[in-house]
């Protein structure tokens, strides 16, 4: 069983603050039943960070997907055509996901947003 969190907004915003376009990647396995990184959370965490960055005078694009499950490689595909479009992707799955994703694609930066 998966037990997970989502980092705090602040430190967030750190991870990103050099970016300008960011994808926020879900997951449909077990972070969506904790409540933390599914479809919904993903959508509640990309309104959260342009609140923020507006309100801050640095505002932010970004993109939401959620994929059927970060930890099964053929799903990670859904992201191919547009990954190397952002300057960051954020991961909220389990500590699966940006591992996976990252080896899958090497040249993009992937941050987890969940403990």
């Amino acid at each position: 069983m998966i037990i997970a969190d989502r980092k705090p907004l602040g430190e967030l915003l750190e991870m990103i603050q050099d970016c300008r376009k960011v994808l926020i990647v879900g997951c449909k396995g077990c972070v969506t039943v904790c409540n933390v990184g599914g479809m919904k959370e993903v959508g509640i965490l990309a309104a959260a960070v342009r609140i923020a960055r507006k309100k801050e005078g640095n505002p932010i694009e970004i993109d939401e997907k959620t994929l059927e499950r970060q930890c099964d490689p053929e799903y990670l595909e859904g992201i191919k055509d547009v990954v190397s479009d952002y300057d960051a992707v954020i991961s909220m799955a389990c500590g699966v996901g940006p591992q996976f994703l990252s080896e899958r694609y090497p040249d993009q930066r992937f941050l987890p947003a969940v403990n």
